[in-house]
């Protein structure tokens, strides 16, 4: 005879994975059968399985009774009543980690309607992607398991015993051995599933009464604990989703031996990338004709395969919190890689808004385009070559083509990943040799192997490390593996031999280091020598500049290399003590910080002083705000991602050197990196182009069809002219004005107008409506011509207000207005407003 006890749920979260295997526990230690129902939804859970129980999608306030039936009913009963009045309450009362802030601001217009679905994270470029996500899960690279040979159930159930077995003592040794009290709670978790009753006996039955495999009915089962968690609204259970498949990945891996040496990623249709992390190799094994976008959980700015994503202007989005778990294989989602922003199931609105967006991409990229074909200099002449960050011949090859005027870093790391042993030195020479000529004389900078930190390499077997960016990595494993270092040197000698070759050193830290490195090339140049194979004997032989302390010994090391080049990544991190890639100290890493600027300008000076050659070559090249800095530091190259040497070229021909030597001093005595780029943004706004008007800036028979669109299309056009560098401040500031009082004046004519840090330079925005469009104007007739006025926040004095008092004056003459309306190109439009309004 069952005993019931009833009660009502009482912790906001809801039975999530804590209370759920506290209430397991409980019940866990008594003979009798006991039963979880929760009578909302009439779910049931045998009470001795976490799964289950957390499966009863159980919320706050929820009545809920527990069933008992047993020998040992009555204590039972009560331990459970003392459980639950006493311990189930304060099963929250550690508050949950809260997340990074992603930041304030606020989602484009178009995107703040109800119903839609919008992920945030950090923006990583590469403009606009759609297609049907590919959730990349513990087991999508496994083999079809449904084809795998299987036995008879019995067989298959005993391998499930075997495995259950096998990955718990793993998991007990991993947790004895844990370092800490996360990786402790992590583990306890995942144990928790593993032993838990319900997941057994479920994966039982699919063997049992579908005939599947083991692995097949592993799938199968945790597949539909995370459809339930999914479905239940609750972020806390949702987060629950990525243990499941942890498990369920560890358990696979057992019973089908071999399924995790291949981590590539198959695309077979256009699709967008869904994953906790990416490595390098997976990224550039993906086929790039379907890659549409990348969505991670976690890699910062500065990881290799954003870096890789960026370079092949891959929509990116990184740090999405959950996007395994939130998002489906299959659905269909837009990347937003400007500002961050995964959008789900979007709405025929929402997907004619995008294509807008993408178009007004393609049309800046276009225009960059033209700067490209051209080698870069400054506004006085000056020369600086901007060269192209690459890690494959494709990348050589889409560089070259992009106007790149060579090659300041190839990565060659990438040729010893994703196989079973290091390449041979035959293979080696042949890719850098014919990268060399690729390059077609020009200058081409090959690193050497930078193994360890975020770039790992099976068959080296090197150690695990708590911190391995301070450990054992670049060239300080190099005593470990000299064959393989040898024969990399004896490669780049003999490619030398094909074009203008150089050899550059990675994570060198002092004087000791450099003589050490010299040593190795020179040794490697003897014995080609002898061999009498030939190769250039007065190659340049270079050090990245990564690690602080040589920013104090540069007078020294510029004596006894030929060049330098600033890898401005890893300088910051390790000046700042910032681990890029680690969320919630992502703010930290803020290249604008005085600090650092100060150690770019120590290098530089020291560099110059021994007239050496000086490049850069980490992220802060690419970023068009901080070109002006790195002129006044007299850098004699910058070398960016592929997708970003146009605009390089552009900032670049924006430049004048003695003014951005004024713009680095004084940026280098601001007191924060928030005061530098305040500084940067104002700089960058008086060298803009300060005509107000322009003919790309008039779009005559717009088809916009109400005032949303008119205004986010005015804006549009602002943009893609370089004229504005956030539309989206843009167009709330406009519509600011716009809730507060209508800016259609009448006579047919509208003139919105705002004053936003969105603006680079203070521009006017023409288009014209044929067909008109509702603006609740002052004489309540629809818009034929709407006027946008946009001012720079940086613009001193009332330039809005002395525009808007111009043209209103001119608009009131009747014969103006009717010319103004009948203008039958941009041209006229701009002849006569030129007229009307004060033009600086």
């Amino acid at each position: 005879m069952a005993t019931e006890l009833s009660f009502r749920f009482p912790l906001p979260l809801g039975l999530h994975a804590r209370p759920a295997s506290l209430l397991r526990d409980a019940a866990g230690a008594y003979e009798s059968a006991i039963t979880l129902t929760n009578r909302r939804n009439d779910l049931r859970a045998n009470a001795k399985s976490t799964l289950a129980l957390v499966a009863t999608l159980t919320r706050e306030g929820d009545e809920c009774a527990l069933l008992v039936a047993g020998d040992d009913e009555p204590e039972a009963l009560e331990g459970l009543r003392r459980f639950i009045s006493v311990e189930l309450p304060r099963c929250d009362d550690v508050p949950p980690v809260a997340a990074p802030p992603k930041g304030t601001r606020p989602l484009p217009r178009a995107l703040r309607g109800e119903g839609v679905s919008v992920h945030r994270g950090a923006p990583n470029g590469g403009g606009i992607g759609r297609a049907s996500a590919l959730v990349i899960t513990p087991w999508s690279r496994c083999p079809d398991l449904a084809n795998l040979q299987k036995g008879s159930p019995e067989e298959e159930l005993a391998r499930l015993e075997r495995a259950l077995v096998e990955v718990g003592a793993a998991l007990r040794g991993r947790l004895t051995a844990a370092a800490n009290d996360t990786d402790r709670a992590i583990l306890k978790a995942h144990l928790a599933i593993l032993e838990d009753v319900e997941l057994e006996a479920k994966i039982a039955d699919e063997i049992r009464d579908s005939g599947a495999g083991a692995g097949q009915a592993v799938v199968a089962v945790a597949e539909q604990f995370v459809a339930i968690l999914r479905e239940s609204g609750s972020a806390v259970l949702a987060e629950r989703v990525l243990d499941i498949r942890d498990v369920a990945a560890l358990l696979v891996r057992a019973l089908v031996p071999g399924i995790a040496d291949d981590d590539r990623i198959s695309l077979t249709r256009d699709a967008v990338v869904v994953a906790q992390t990416l490595s390098p190799a997976q990224f550039i094994a993906l086929d790039k004709a379907h890659l549409r976008g990348v969505v991670l959980e976690h890699g910062g700015a500065t990881s290799h395969a954003v870096i890789l994503a960026r370079a092949h202007a891959v929509p990116c989005v990184t740090g999405v919190a959950d996007a395994v778990a939130a998002l489906r294989d299959g659905q269909d989602i837009v990347v937003d890689g400007e500002r961050g922003l995964v959008v789900a199931d979007p709405s025929p609105a929402l997907v004619e808004f995008y294509q807008a967006e993408a178009a007004a991409v393609r049309t800046m990229r276009e225009r960059l385009e033209l700067a490209a074909a051209r080698d870069a200099s400054t506004s006085d002449g000056r020369r600086i070559e901007v060269a192209a960050n690459v890690s494959s011949l494709a990348e050589v090859r889409l560089a070259m083509a992009g106007g790149a005027e060579g090659i300041g870093l190839f990565r060659t790391e990438l040729l010893f990943m994703d196989r079973a042993e290091a390449p041979s030195e035959d293979e080696q020479a042949e890719v850098y040799a014919e990268g060399a000529r690729l390059a077609g004389g020009r200058r081409v900078i090959i690193r050497t192997l930078d193994v360890g930190g975020d770039k790992p390499i099976p068959y080296l077997h090197l150690p695990e490390e708590r911190n391995p960016f301070l450990g054992f990595r670049a060239i300080r494993t190099y005593e470990a593996f000299p064959e393989i270092v040898a024969a990399q040197i004896r490669a780049i000698l003999r490619a030398s031999a094909h074009g203008n070759v150089k050899i550059m050193f990675p994570m060198v830290s002092s004087l000791r280091d450099v003589r050490a490195l010299r040593a190795l090339v020179a040794a490697e140049m003897e014995r080609l020598a002898a061999s009498g194979v030939p190769f250039d004997r007065e190659i340049g032989v270079g050090i990245m500049v990564e690690v602080p302390s040589l920013a104090f010994v540069m007078d020294q090391v510029a004596r006894e290399v030929d060049f330098c080049s600033i890898g401005s990544n890893d300088l910051l991190q390790y000046l700042l003590a910032v681990d890029r890639d680690n969320q919630r100290v992502a703010h930290l890493f803020q290249p604008f910080e005085p600090a650092f600027l100060r150690a770019l300008a120590a290098v530089c000076d020291g560099a110059r002083a021994q007239g050496m050659w000086v490049g850069l070559c980490g992220e802060l090249g690419g970023n068009p705000l901080a070109v002006p800095l790195l002129v006044g530091l007299g850098l004699d190259e910058i070398s960016v991602g592929c997708a970003s040497v146009p605009a390089v070229k552009s900032a670049i021909a924006c430049c004048a050197t003695d003014e951005c030597r004024e713009l680095l001093d004084s940026a280098m005595h601001q007191e924060s990196a928030a005061d530098v780029e305040a500084l940067l943004r104002a700089f960058a706004a008086r060298k803009a182009d300060r005509s107000l008007l322009a003919e790309g800036l008039v779009r005559l028979g717009s088809s916009a069809r109400d005032k949303d669109e008119a205004i986010r299309e005015l804006v549009g056009l602002l943009r893609t002219a370089g004229r504005v560098a956030d539309p989206d401040l843009v167009e709330d500031a406009t519509w600011q004005r716009e809730e507060t009082y209508s800016t259609g004046v009448g006579f047919g004519v509208a003139i919105p107008h705002c004053k936003s840090e969105g603006v680079s330079a203070t521009s006017i925005a023409v288009a014209s409506y044929p067909g008109g469009v509702e603006w609740q104007s002052l004489d309540g007739s629809p818009v034929t011509m709407a006027i946008l006025i946009a001012v720079s926040a940086s613009d001193p004095g009332e330039t809005h207000l002395r525009t808007i008092a111009g043209l209103s004056r001119k608009l009131m003459d009747e014969g103006f207005r009717a010319s103004l309306l009948a203008a039958g190109s941009a041209a006229e439009v701009v002849t006569m407003l030129r007229g009307a309004v004060v033009v600086a």
